[in-house]
């Protein structure tokens, strides 16, 4: 049973998938989901304090207007959003608030039988202090691939 899900939030399209599925997760498990946005952590100390928490905002209010009406509506969701390395960042936050499980997004691209995870996702998966659940983002595939076995139609065949 999980009672607390970090979801490290990109804002890309695979971060937004892990999301959408760590806040079904989160509803069964009645669990808190912390969805966590790190602002680029050079802003610190180059850039006035005024533009981190800017930045900050703006992620704020992205959440609250692309993401959280796509979550589950009965799960106690909590976003955060400062400057912070996002891979040390997301396991820090992971030990500190006793999180059971993280969330992270890939790439499945098709004809590619493992999904692609960024530096991020890979750090957090070697230092994370938790289970670490990939939910790969499949890419509809434009043409076959070379070499595919096609059927009748033109269709790709599967094994």
């Amino acid at each position: 049973m999980f009672r607390r899900i970090l979801v490290p939030l990109k804002f890309s399209t695979s971060s937004l998938q892990a999301a959408r599925k760590a806040s079904e997760l989160a509803g069964v498990h009645a669990a808190r989901l912390i969805l966590f946005h790190a602002v680029d952590y050079r802003c610190i100390g180059r850039e006035s304090e005024a533009e981190c928490a800017n930045a900050c905002s703006k992620a704020a209010e992205r959440f609250e207007k692309e993401i959280r009406s796509g979550l589950a509506p009965d799960v106690d969701v909590e976003f955060l959003c400062y400057p912070a390395d996002p891979a040390m960042e997301a396991c820090r936050l992971a030990r500190s608030t006793n999180v059971d499980l993280i969330v992270i997004g890939g790439h499945q691209p098709s004809g590619h039988p493992l999904g692609r995870v960024d530096y991020t996702g890979m750090t957090i998966m070697e230092k994370a202090p938790c289970a670490v659940l990939l939910f790969p983002l499949f890419e509809e595939p434009t043409e076959p691939l070379p070499g595919a076995m096609t059927g009748p139609s033109g269709d790709s065949e599967t094994e």
